[in-house]
């Protein structure tokens, strides 16, 4: 492990000014899709065949909440082994950075990575953590302000697929830093790869992309990452309808369905589903909206995905979106990337 660096000297000599967690605002700029949107999506795609609820309907706060749990089992290699390569070569990674960046990490989730980041860049001017719920977002993020006073921190409530909707950048950085971890990465479908690397390049022009890449392709190491012993992440896929019901003003029974997850070579792809036990017929929505759904017995419904990729492949296609690739830097069993990509210049 590299040893402590100069933020977390210069940060730790101010810790004891603020004893507790400050407060700010969110954000009101850029922000998620609405919960009416979101909550459109679902009940249209409840009502497709196959039937499905979009991944990012899984996120609200005891999604976050259980999906960060999930992470810490020893089933899940993905955040464990991504910050084992951010500790084995965060120096080189900040030397990278210079001196006084701004920090961008979409898809920030339980901010494990930027703390051990954080300990070694050169002052940072401001981190902007990006993720899907508001509470998860705003409670991290205190507990980070709290740890590090003297870093101006300002959450923002979007998708990590609205890559190009940032604030000004601040006008004290060197240079934006963009984060995109493991996660978020396998979140992005093939098809919007391109799309959403290309509106980072911008974003960060003058800058670069520190890009966690998930090349894992055994079927069943996969399977037990999405299906821990613990039962984490079947509880996370679960929850879902929870919301469902909370928010769809879904009547009929949730507590049938059972979690199951399947791998597609072909795809290069995980799939979530909830598996409905029986034959049975739910309610949604309310008044004239209201909709009859008829599920069969071991009908399945498709919640998250996630799609594997590659250090190489990723960099093929950040070069088509205007990145300048730089170096990967690997677990000794090749299974997590974090792959530097140069943004173009400003």
């Amino acid at each position: 492990m590299s040893k402590v660096g100069p933020m977390h000297q210069w940060n730790s000599a101010h810790r004891s000014l603020h004893a507790e967690p400050l407060p700010w605002a969110l954000s009101p700029a850029p922000t998620a899709a609405s919960s009416p949107e979101l909550n459109a999506d679902a009940f249209r795609g409840l009502q497709l065949t196959p039937r499905n609820l979009p991944g990012r309907y899984l996120f609200d706060l005891e999604g976050c909440t259980l999906f960060d749990r999930a992470t810490e089992t020893p089933d899940y290699y993905l955040a464990r082994t991504e910050l084992s390569v951010v500790h084995a070569h965060a120096s080189e990674i900040a030397r990278r950075m210079g001196p006084c960046p701004e920090l961008v990490e979409w898809g920030a989730g339980a901010m494990r990575v930027i703390r051990r980041l954080i300990e070694e860049t050169d002052q940072p001017v401001r981190y902007l953590p990006i993720d899907l719920s508001v509470q998860h977002l705003q409670a991290q993020a205190a507990g980070l302000q709290h740890d590090y006073p003297r870093l101006d921190i300002q959450p923002l409530v979007q998708s990590p697929l609205q890559a190009q909707n940032l604030p000004a950048r601040h006008p004290q950085a060197s240079r934006r830093m963009g984060l995109l971890g493991g996660a978020a990465l396998a979140s992005v479908p093939p098809e919007q790869r391109l799309t959403v690397l290309r509106h980072m390049a911008q974003a960060l022009r003058g800058g670069a992309l520190l890009a966690t890449v998930d090349q894992v392709q055994e079927a069943d190491v996969l399977k037990r990452a999405y299906n821990d012993a613990q039962g984490l992440m079947a509880r996370f896929n679960q929850n879902a309808l929870l919301r469902c019901r909370r928010e769809l003003n879904l009547q009929g029974e949730i507590s049938g369905f059972r979690h199951q997850v399947s791998w597609s070579p072909i795809a290069s792809m995980v799939q979530l589903q909830l598996i409905s036990s029986k034959a049975q017929t739910w309610l949604l929505g309310q008044g004239e909206q209201r909709t009859e759904l008829k599920l069969l017995a071991d009908e399945p419904i498709n919640t998250l995905r996630s799609f594997q990729w590659s250090a190489n492949a990723l960099q093929s296609e950040a070069r088509l979106a205007g990145f300048s690739p730089g170096p990967c830097w690997q677990d000794p069993q090749a299974r997590v990337a974090l792959c530097w990509l140069q943004a173009p210049p400003v």
